[in-house]
């Protein structure tokens, strides 16, 4: 018995076809099909985290003033604002803008990103920590 003759094979859809194929081409195409799909949500999810960051800034711009003063202080503030989130390390930036402004818990965040809620947690107030600082 050769080696071809112990190998096990399976039949598989391949781009709509019917193929057969050994067990260890499938498999390894099953994890390249995950592969894909896991790259292609992380794409979708950091494309929808820039998105919600430039409307979070946005929105941030367009809080109404109440005096002279505070509206001085506020324009200040508000044109710092963007470039401080921007210094943000990336993780702390996402986290920051998807609890703030998307509305998502820290359940929510550490399920989308795969993480326990805690380390969402430490890592906005991390981030709120190091927005407070800059406006000291």
């Amino acid at each position: 018995m050769n080696e071809y003759d112990k190998q096990v094979f399976v039949e598989i859809v391949y781009k709509g076809e019917r193929i057969t194929v050994t067990a260890e081409v499938a498999d390894y195409l099953e994890d390249c099909r995950r592969d894909k799909k896991r790259q292609a949500e992380k794409v979708r999810r950091n494309q929808a985290a820039v998105l919600c960051e430039e409307d979070f800034i946005e929105e941030l711009m367009a809080v109404p003033p109440v005096g002279f003063e505070d509206e001085l202080i506020l324009r200040l503030e508000q044109e710092r604002l963007p470039e401080l989130i921007a210094k943000l390390p990336e993780v702390q930036r996402r986290r920051l803008v998807a609890y703030f402004y998307s509305g998502l818990t820290y359940q929510e965040i550490g399920q989308i990103e795969g993480v326990h809620h805690s380390v969402v947690l430490r890592s906005v107030g991390s981030a709120l920590k190091t927005l407070k600082k800059y406006f000291e």
